[in-house]
């Protein structure tokens, strides 16, 4: 098995899934609960904080429950690992919802690497994550940037899908469906560690 790693910078709920959709082909990365709920971080996430003060907290809206965060001068997010095969589980699913764009944020250029949303996967490798490959799936301020993929100008690991950009669908939950292992092997050339 392959160990992943999801970090998560917003979202309802996150689910991997077989190839089929049967229900014993789901694998719930979560389900948020208000009940588990220590200091605004999820039970069995852990909070890891770049820069600034984190702002999120688990808030219920209509019949979902899903992690809010907010963001002023600050770089944080929350992080889950499990034990995956990614050949087995290849599809990544999620929503997530935007209030508000950064005012250039730009994956491209390291002054304006800024998103309002991320989903980070990452593919672990002995002995540190420096090691180690990720996916990024952004959420961008430029509306020109929707569709890109390539490497991420912060990590030469890191490989960027950019699946929203602009204010077209700001303040609406937008679900997304990745089949992570073909991303993988389309953005690295290989197969996943």
């Amino acid at each position: 098995m392959n160990k992943i790693l999801a970090m998560v910078l917003a979202g309802l709920l996150l689910v991997v899934s077989g190839g089929s959709l049967a229900q014993d082909s789901v694998y719930w990365v979560d389900r948020f609960s208000m009940d588990k709920v220590k200091e605004g971080v999820p039970h069995g996430w852990k909070l890891e904080i770049k820069e600034g003060e984190p702002e999120l907290q688990v808030v219920k809206e209509g019949e979902g429950v899903f992690v809010r965060f907010k963001s002023d001068k600050s770089s944080f997010g929350l992080r889950k690992e499990f034990d995956l095969d990614i050949k087995e589980f290849p599809f990544l699913n999620w929503k997530w919802k935007v209030t508000q764009l950064p005012e250039k944020g730009d994956f491209r250029d390291k002054e304006t690497d800024d998103q309002a949303a991320q989903v980070y996967v990452l593919f672990p490798r002995f002995p540190a994550r420096v090691n180690s490959d990720f996916l990024c799936y952004y959420w961008e301020s430029n509306p020109k940037n929707k569709g890109l993929e390539g490497p991420s100008v912060a990590w030469s690991k890191a490989r960027v899908i950019v699946l929203q950009a602009g204010k077209e669908k700001l303040n609406q939950w937008v679900t997304e469906k990745r089949n992570v292992y073909e991303d993988y092997k389309r953005l690295f050339g290989k197969e996943p560690p």
